[in-house]
């Protein structure tokens, strides 16, 4: 694998490079028309930018694929960027909760966990550091380390919707892709973080109330991950959106892009999301610290991968080595840009306590293993959808001539969910359905069920299968291809699809009983 190297002798020579490099990158003009690099590069201030965007519980396993590449199909915009930039696939968070790790990427030093996500608890960090060197351009949304005369900090409860978080990375891309003079960028963004309301396709459902099964049924959890990652594939689609602008800009070649995030979290049944953490269970451990981490340095526009064992405490100390920020601050992390770490093991960190892991690129691709056995890692967005043996259904024309059953009942627990319905972004969209269902007769071993909306199957649910009479109604939840949704659709259906042989046997079983 390739290592990017840069040495301060490269930077110092990137205004004399600029123009070459641009000659290969920009289209030819015509003889009256200017080009606006010329501008940009006429102007003295006009030099290296930093563009740092922080998602927020984003594991790095779900972006990819059983042999360990990003899933381009499902990620086109993870892709992307790994296609311009270097991959530092072996990366590893601080600690589990937002509070540490962000800080810890801020100021370059593994956190203490003693300390409180302010600026007093975090004095020497990345905004006051370029201070003075550099225009800020900050948006904080869960700490307050950069001064108040300088940059607004926290922002309201309220806006940390998913609906604003969205509007922010836009703002973002904005400001990055406009900028006319030196700016470091910063935005930490609470995608793809819980709670998932995000179809595919950038629409919104309203939260999901309480899930009462426990923590330990495998298909609360599968159900739970679908929704992570399709919010994951929207907020790719709004990096796609990113990266586009910033390219098309007279930006891209000067800007220094970081694309990471805090920490990411575990859907292993039994074991919690990532607010405590089990030191035993290994694999959950990389699925809560293991971090994507791609940069774009100045001027590169091709792939590159490491598997240097890097922490994100590196990143700043690379950012003020790129960027010419100088600084006499003591950090712990190293500058990555032109240095591999030399590290047997790293630390992650829990309240009161931690470990140091050992592990590398291969035990994540053996999480991506784990988890396509709920979901096929090698698939695309709409197979996120498709759990189960009937997952083959969905999309497809159910033929309305089928058997009745009077045995099996159901109730949508959201009655109105395919109520106003929206076509356009962050409109709404029933990305999932809620549901429970009655039988008075057990329901066979290989029997599943679908949703079906106007004669096509949009969900699978293989919990179903043998589900015996009970006192209780059994629930379910199930994700909702929406991209068979719209305004004009009606409410779903349940029937039931009998595996017993190899065709599917397919009877109705009708609309939710109010």
């Amino acid at each position: 694998m390739k290592i990017r190297y840069f040495s301060a002798a490269f930077i110092l020579v990137l205004a004399a490079i600029l123009s070459l490099t641009f000659m290969t990158n920009t289209k030819t003009l015509a003889p009256n028309e200017s080009d606006p690099l010329t501008t940009i590069r006429g102007n003295a201030k006009a030099g290296i930018s930093v563009a740092w965007l922080v998602l927020d519980e984003a594991p790095l396993y779900a972006l990819l694929k059983t042999n360990g590449e990003i899933n381009a199909e499902r990620f086109p915009g993870f892709a992307k960027l790994a296609s311009l930039s270097t991959w530092y696939r072996n990366t590893l968070g601080t600690a589990q909760r937002t509070t540490e790790a962000v800080p810890a990427l801020l100021d370059g030093k593994w956190p203490t966990l003693r300390n409180y996500p302010f600026l007093a608890d975090h004095p020497v960090n990345l905004f006051t550091l370029a201070n003075g060197h550099k225009k800020l351009d900050v948006y904080q949304s869960i700490t307050n380390l950069c001064p108040k005369d300088v940059c607004p900090n926290k922002i309201p409860d309220e806006e940390r919707q998913a609906e604003f978080q969205y509007r922010a990375l836009q703002n973002f891309a904005s400001k990055t892709s406009q900028a006319t003079e030196e700016t470091v960028h910063f935005a930490h963004i609470l995608l793809p973080h819980r709670p998932w309301r995000f179809s595919t396709d950038i629409r919104l459902a309203r939260e999901l109330k309480t899930d009462p099964r426990r923590s330990i049924v495998v298909d609360r959890r599968r159900d739970a991950y679908q929704a992570m990652v399709r919010q994951f594939i929207a907020t790719d689609s709004m990096l796609l959106e990113f990266l586009n602008q910033l390219e098309q800009s007279a930006n891209w070649n000067r800007t220094m892009l970081i694309v990471t995030a805090d920490h990411g979290l575990t859907f292993v049944p039994g074991e919690s999301y990532r607010d405590k953490v089990n030191p035993n269970n290994e694999g959950t451990l990389e699925d809560i610290y293991r971090v994507p981490l791609f940069i774009k340095y100045p001027l590169q526009n091709t792939a590159e991968v490491s598997d240097c064992p890097v922490s994100s405490i590196d990143i700043l100390p690379t950012v003020l080595s790129v960027a010419q920020i100088p600084h006499s601050a003591e950090l712990d992390g190293v500058d990555i840009s032109n240095t591999c770490p030399q590290r047997s093991s790293r630390l992650v960190q829990w309240p009161y306590t931690g470990k140091n892991l050992i592990t590398g690129f291969a035990d994540v691709v053996k999480r991506v293993r784990y988890y396509d056995n709920w979901i096929d890692a090698d698939g695309s967005a709409e197979d996120i959808h498709r759990v189960g043996q009937s997952g083959v259904l969905l999309g497809t024309q159910v033929t309305t001539n089928r058997q009745a059953t009077t045995s099996v009942t159901w109730t949508n627990v959201d009655s109105e969910s395919f109520s106003n319905i929206g076509d356009a972004p962050l409109s709404y969209a029933p990305a999932r359905v809620s549901g429970r269902v009655t039988t008075t007769t057990p329901i066979c071993p290989r029997c599943e069920g679908i949703l079906v909306v106007d004669g096509v199957a949009v969900a699978s649910i293989p919990e179903l299968a043998g589900l015996h009479l009970s006192k209780k109604p059994a629930y379910f939840t199930t994700s909702v291809m929406t991209s068979s949704i719209s305004s004009t659709s009606n409410a779903p259906e349940l029937w039931i699809a009998d595996w017993t042989s190899s065709t599917p046997q397919l009877s109705k079983v009708g609309p939710s009983t109010e």
